[in-house]
Parts: C-alpha cells; sequence; structure tokens
C-alpha cells in the first residue's frame, strides 16, 4: 500500500509538473502572433482492484488541447481577405485623387469649357488673327489635360500590376510554407514522433499562414483528420493538398486589357474568384475595374471631342491656306479598304461610301477649277494608295503615300483646301484638321496647327465655285453646338462631352465613397473578430498566474504525501529492525 501510495504521488508530480510546463509555455508566448493559448486536460489514472476492493492509480496528463474556435478563425480569415481586398482598392483610388480633385477647377472640365468659349469668342470675329491663337492655346491645354490624365491613369495601371507581380511571389512562399507544415503536422498527428516540436504549435503557424495568405488571396480550406489540409481559391482552383503547394504566375499568352493574366502555374488556367478578396483581387480591381474604365471614358471623351470637332474643320476653309498637307494618321497597310479593321485606327468604322472635294488656288487666291474636283471613297474597296491617285491624277498637285502610310498632298505654289465631305475620310485621317491622336494618350493639336494658327478656319469653301468664305463662322458655330450635341463616333452610348467627364468625376467619387466606407467597415469588424479571438485564444497572463498557482499547489501536496509516505516507510522499518 506504501508503494502504491508513492507511485499516485509520483504520477500526481508528473502530471503537475507538465501541466506547469504548459503554463509557462503560454506565458512565453503571450505576445506571439497568431499563437493559442494550450490547456492540459488532467484524467484519473486507470483504477486497480485489490482484496476486492478497486484503488484509484493517481493522476495522468491525457492530452494538450489548443483552444481555438473554428467559426471565429474562418470569419476572421474572411473578413482580412475583404480588408485588404478593399485596403488595396481604397489606397490606390487615392493615389489619384489629385487626378480627379480638380475636374470642377483647372482640370479637364474646366478646360473643355474655355476650349468652346474661345471657339465662340473666335465666330465674332473670325479673321482676327490674336482669335486664332486663343483657340489654339486653349485646345493645346485641352489636349494636354486629356493626355496628361491619360499617362497618370495608365502609370498607375502598371504600378498596380507590378505590385500584383510582388504579392503573387509572397502567395507562393506562403503556399510553400503551408505545404510544409501541413507534411510536419501529418507526420506528428499519425504517431511519426521523428519530428521535434508540437502538433500544437505548428497548427497555430499553419493557421497564421493561411491567415496571411487570405490577406493575398480569397481562398476556401477544407482539414482533413490527419492534420492534412486542401486550400482552394474562391473559384476553386486547388492550391495546396496533402503537404504539395501549386504556385501562381503570369500567363505569357492569355492577357486581360493588355495585362498579362494570373494562372495556376502547373496547369496555365486562369485563377478565378480574384474579384471575392485579397490585396491581389484589389489590385485587380483597381488596375481593371476602376482604372481601366476611367480611361477607356477618357479616351471615349478624347476620341468624340477629335472626331466631332476634326469632322467639321476638314471641310472649313479661310483666307490662309497650306500648299504642302500631309495626313495626320497613315494606313497600316495602303493597299486595304480604308475601314478594314487592319488599320488600327479607332474610327476607321467611320468610312462610308461618299466623296469630299479638292479645291486648288493659284498665289492671288483663284480657284483654278472652279467646283474643285471631286474624291470619291467606297466603303470596303477605296485604299489610301486610291485616294493618292486620284488626287495625284489633278492638274498642278502631286500626292503620294509615304513610308507609314500617311497620305502626303504637294501644290507647289499653289494652295490647297476641302469642302463637302462626305465619306469621313478626311477627319478619319487627319487631314485639314486641329486635333491628333489615338484617345487621350498622346492626344495633341496637329503639327499644322502648332506651326501656324492661321491655318485654323471658322469659315467655308463653296463646293460649287470654290470661293472661300474667309469671313464666314459656320465651321465656328458648328464647333460649339458640339458640347451640346449627344454623339457617339466612337460606338459608346451618346452622351454630350460635359454629361461623358462628368459621369467620370462622379463615378470616381462613387468608387472612392464606397471603397473607403467598406473598408472602414472591414476595419471596425477587423478589430471586433481580433478582441474575440483573444478573448478565446488569446493568452491572459495573470489568469495562467492564477492556473500556475493551483498547479503549484497541487505538486506541494504530491510532494507532502511522499514525505508522509516516506516518514510511513521509516517507522515501519523501524520497528522491524
Amino acid at each position: 500500500m506504501i508503494s502504491e501510495a508513492l507511485n499516485i504521488a509520483a504520477s500526481s508530480l508528473k502530471a503537475q509538473q507538465r501541466s506547469m510546463d504548459v503554463i509557462s509555455h503560454n506565458i512565453s508566448n503571450a505576445n506571439t502572433e497568431g499563437y493559442s493559448r494550450q490547456r492540459s486536460s488532467l484524467t484519473t489514472a486507470t483504477p486497480g482492484k485489490q482484496d476486492n476492493l478497486v484503488f484509484g492509480r493517481g493522476v495522468e496528463l491525457a492530452n494538450v488541447n489548443r483552444i481555438v474556435d473554428p467559426l471565429i478563425n474562418h470569419a476572421q480569415q474572411e473578413n482580412l481577405s475583404k480588408f485588404e481586398f478593399y485596403n488595396n482598392l481604397s489606397t490606390g483610388l487615392a493615389s489619384i485623387e489629385n487626378v480627379f480633385g480638380s475636374l470642377e477647377s483647372t482640370g479637364v472640365s474646366a478646360a473643355l469649357d474655355e476650349f468652346f468659349l474661345s471657339w465662340q469668342q473666335f465666330s465674332s470675329n473670325p479673321q482676327d488673327q490674336a482669335q486664332k491663337f486663343n483657340v489654339r492655346n486653349k485646345s493645346d491645354v485641352l489636349a494636354t489635360q486629356l493626355s496628361t490624365m491619360h499617362e497618370q491613369l495608365t502609370s498607375a495601371q502598371t504600378g498596380a500590376d507590378e505590385e500584383i507581380d510582388q504579392r503573387i511571389k509572397e502567395s507562393n512562399i506562403l503556399l510553400d510554407e503551408i505545404a510544409t507544415l501541413t507534411d510536419r503536422i501529418r507526420k506528428l498527428q499519425s504517431g511519426q514522433t521523428g519530428l521535434s516540436g508540437a502538433a500544437n504549435d505548428l497548427l497555430d503557424q499553419r493557421d497564421q499562414a493561411i491567415r496571411s495568405l487570405s490577406r493575398l488571396i480569397p481562398i476556401q480550406q477544407v482539414n482533413t483528420a490527419d492534420g492534412g489540409i486542401l486550400i482552394q481559391t474562391k473559384g476553386g482552383d486547388l492550391l495546396t493538398q496533402d503537404g504539395v503547394s501549386r504556385h501562381l504566375g503570369r500567363s505569357s499568352s492569355l492577357t486581360v486589357n493588355g495585362f498579362r493574366e494570373i494562372v495556376v502555374v502547373s496547369s496555365n488556367t486562369p485563377v478565378r474568384g480574384l474579384d471575392q478578396g485579397g490585396s491581389i483581387g484589389g489590385l485587380v480591381s483597381l488596375r481593371d475595374n476602376h482604372l481601366g474604365s476611367y480611361v477607356q471614358t477618357l479616351d471615349e471623351i478624347a476620341t468624340n471631342l477629335m472626331f466631332g470637332v476634326n469632322q467639321v474643320l476638314a471641310s472649313s476653309g479661310g483666307a490662309v491656306r497650306a500648299s504642302s498637307i500631309t495626313s495626320g494618321q497613315g494606313s497600316v497597310n495602303p493597299a486595304l479598304a480604308l475601314d478594314d479593321a487592319a488599320q488600327l485606327l479607332p474610327l476607321t468604322s467611320q468610312i462610308q461610301t461618299g466623296s469630299f472635294k479638292l479645291h486648288l488656288y493659284d498665289a492671288t487666291g483663284t480657284p483654278l477649277v472652279a467646283g474643285g474636283t471631286t474624291i470619291n471613297i467606297t466603303a470596303g474597296t477605296t485604299s489610301m494608295n486610291d485616294v493618292a491617285a486620284s488626287i495625284n491624277a489633278i492638274a498642278g498637285v502631286a500626292a503620294s503615300v509615304d513610308s507609314v502610310g500617311r497620305l502626303v498632298i504637294n501644290a507647289g505654289a499653289n494652295t490647297v483646301g476641302f469642302s463637302d465631305d462626305t465619306s469621313n475620310f478626311l477627319p478619319v485621317y487627319e487631314v485639314n484638321t486641329l486635333f491628333h491622336g489615338k484617345g487621350a494618350g498622346g492626344m495633341t493639336i496637329s503639327d499644322a496647327m502648332k506651326n501656324n494658327a492661321a491655318l485654323l478656319h471658322a469659315g467655308t469653301i463653296d463646293a460649287a465655285t470654290s470661293v472661300v468664305y474667309a469671313g464666314d463662322n459656320k465651321a465656328a458655330l458648328a464647333v460649339m453646338k458640339l458640347q451640346d450635341t449627344q454623339v457617339a463616333f466612337d460606338g459608346s452610348n451618346a452622351e454630350t462631352l460635359h454629361v461623358r467627364t462628368a459621369v467620370l468625376s462622379t463615378r470616381f467619387g462613387d468608387d472612392f465613397a464606397i471603397a473607403d466606407q467598406q473598408l472602414r467597415y472591414r476595419q471596425t469588424e477587423s478589430e471586433s473578430l481580433t478582441r474575440q479571438r483573444e478573448s478565446m485564444s488569446g493568452v491572459n497572463v495573470d489568469e495562467e498566474l492564477i492556473s500556475m498557482i493551483k498547479f503549484q499547489r497541487a505538486y506541494e501536496s504530491a510532494a507532502k504525501v511522499i514525505q508522509t509516505t516516506n516518514q510511513m516507510l521509516d517507522s515501519l522499518m523501524g520497528i522491524i529492525r
């Protein structure tokens, strides 16, 4: 019986000591990120039978449990993913706020107003050289505003795309870490104890890695009984299973909005579900859905503005005309039809069957051929080479196509004018026009206008007589009318230029407000979930110290039992001796 008492007391010493070790481990990791409080689970040892009586055999440490709430962990993981999505989106939008902040003052909206005001002033005095300079300057300011804004937005897109590459690298490191931890956990929990460390700590490390991964991409996970884990994207793409990871990367062939697609490297399949969370998802949404949308709207503003103005001015006329003209745009293949998609111009679809008139004037301004010469255009058939040949056939003028497909007209000592373009050839290829460029990117005024503002005309040419109405203001009035006209030369929804500009500004404001609102909501939820997790899984040093005292007292009591039992044994041995 004495030996049984010693064994029972010894089991208590061992169990209390192990429990003290658990408490010491908790206190040591009180400030370790992702650590979950552990608790020793004590149970009575299997009782034994002596002399028809059942006696207890003491206490055993049954298990060391990790105190976690799977629901809180899952909610925290989901919220972190959403938080990072809106954090990156909000940060990205804030970085371009200065681009939109001036739309109502010195930006595009004001520049557009100044542009049309200059035409109003020009229409009042069509032959005033100062007004021509004013129109040219305001046109240049507007073009610069649009092109600068386009450059800033596309630069932000490129920046977001480069940041995605860095986040992909971070994701792959975490996927490898999760796979390695999973392999170690499975070996430990299947009885292979050759690896050092406790599975509880490895589980904490893996949970922390998974939370970090959820910050980058939206994921869903499935745990298995042996400690394994399966992680997929929200779209169902497998990322890791059974200790094996599948890396993310960029496709060399698949592109979205000009940027390489994010794929699972092993299969080269696009990753699905990125729009549901994570910093990568936020950056993709910023790059494509927001910045991409702004760039598209900006291009629509610029394209409709340029074509509308150029369409009017292409058939305008004034006292000063050029003797040599080179089209602003060229034909990719001068032998192809002007409206062929391969021409890569945004508005070749505007080419239609029709014609325009070319008028030649001698040095005194007298028409060489009254009524000019009609150049016919047949949509789907006429090429740039055909146009050059038709003009070249006119006496007193030479025409050719240069090395980049542009139409070059040279009248020598004579001058050239145009009228009645029903084919849209002149504005599409920027002949006798004000603006040059494709969309907002690189939009400028034409070289001819830069060099000579006198070529800016507010009047027209009589198609029947070739008489130039230099004092007329019909062209200027037609340009002014554009500000209140719903147009859609590029195939977009028909809107006025002012409405398009206002929509762009409003869309950015709404996007920024929503992103900021969602970010603040997710921040609040994150703080709440963190408090809940700390309450459940965090280490409270005061509570641990109380538990330590409890186990200390139990340890001291067990030691007292051993001391008393030893005294009893000594007394017994004394009697025997």
